[in-house]
């Protein structure tokens, strides 16, 4: 399967002068890396509103031309997040890429994703290499969205508890499993990764597990009972819970 896409994620709250600063870094890093006349066409192949993401895919004659450059674009990734900046590709490339580090240091954070990877850059240099807490081996709830095979076999989880989408990558060979598991609700386990200063999920890779869990009938909270049994006659809850208030 092609390596043909990369990923530019703005986190948090983003004004549209933010948007228009980050894109623009993004677009100078990617025109950068690629050859010139190499061919190659970048093609806006995703968008995702909240914490505003684009990913573009290239289009070329050679597919292979395009394959080094999405590598490239990771081993940039890995560098910003470590701290340095890259040197092996000339000064354009550095200053696109320190551009790409400014827009970190004012936004809440910055994703930069492939197909095999990802790395977010955050205020104050805090990146998913040395921070435990932006990944970890979970789980994440919701109902599974838009899946794509393009350049990767992936699905967007829109989890319960912040409905925001959620990227997960599966492994090449499970087609027929992402045709059988489209608009259910799952409980979808792996290498989670998360928002630098919240809980938020962004994707979730290393997919050791899916479970398709049963849908939730709108209104059967009001079946729920009480743990505790009570019959007529015994003291009421706000009763309870005045009297030990006012202990």
């Amino acid at each position: 399967m092609p390596k043909d896409m990369v990923t530019f994620e703005l986190g948090g709250t983003i004004d549209i002068a933010e948007l228009e600063n980050g894109i623009t870094a993004f677009r100078r890093l990617v025109i950068a890396l690629t050859p010139r006349n190499a061919g190659v066409t970048w093609i806006v192949e995703d968008l995702q509103s909240g914490s505003a993401a684009v990913t573009l895919r290239g289009e070329a004659e050679d597919i292979a031309v395009v394959s080094k450059i999405v590598d490239d674009y990771g081993y940039v990734g890995a560098i910003l997040s470590e701290g340095g900046l890259p040197t092996g590709w000339g000064q354009t490339v550095s200053s696109a890429a320190e551009a790409v580090r400014n827009i970190a240091d004012t936004s809440q954070y910055v994703r930069l994703a492939t197909a095999d990877d990802e790395f977010i850059l955050s205020q104050k240099g805090d990146s998913y290499n040395d921070s435990g807490s932006f990944v970890s081996i979970g789980s994440v709830t919701g109902r599974i969205q838009s899946l794509s095979s393009r350049g990767s076999l992936r699905f967007n989880l829109y989890d319960s508890v912040f409905d925001k989408a959620v990227v997960c990558f599966l492994s090449p060979g499970e087609e027929d499993r992402m045709r059988e598991i489209w608009g259910q609700r799952a409980r979808v386990s792996g290498r989670v990764y998360r928002e630098p200063l919240g809980a938020r999920p962004v994707s979730i890779r290393g997919i050791i597990n899916i479970e398709i869990l049963p849908n939730v009938e709108p209104g059967s909270f009001r079946r729920a009972k009480g743990v505790v049994p009570w019959k007529p006659g015994d003291e009421k809850a706000e009763d309870t819970i005045r009297r030990l208030r006012d202990a």
